[in-house]
């Protein structure tokens, strides 16, 4: 809950308010084991629905990316660098580009490397 309340902030309304939400049974087990799993995925589905991640696919550079883009675009808790670490290493051997379908989510609006 705490990784939710960091997302959502305190003006967002209540899940009973939203229309037609409808929560689903997601757990940290529906990923692939490793160290930084259990924290990563409390983290990243307190906004986002496990397959969004799970479908994103990216580098370690791109997951690091897509971290710093979270917190400074969308309001996350900057994570400290261990639990940064661990979660952008977990995404990464997790998640890899080139396991995922087209090679990875690509950001249309981000700068090509």
């Amino acid at each position: 809950m705490l990784a939710l309340a960091l997302c959502a902030g305190a003006a967002a309304p209540s899940l009973a308010q939203v229309q037609g939400f409808t929560p689903r049974e997601e757990s940290p087990e529906q990923w692939p084991a490793g160290e930084g799993r259990d924290e990563t995925f409390y983290m990243c589905t307190a906004c986002h629905a496990t397959g969004i991640i799970t479908r994103a696919g990216q580098t370690r550079e791109g997951w690091d990316d897509l971290v710093t883009q979270m917190v400074t675009r969308h309001n996350m808790a900057d994570p400290d660098a261990d639990f940064r670490k661990l979660m952008v290493d977990y995404l990464a051997r997790a998640f890899p580009r080139d396991a995922t379908p087209q090679g990875g989510w690509r950001n249309p609006f981000a700068p090509t490397r």
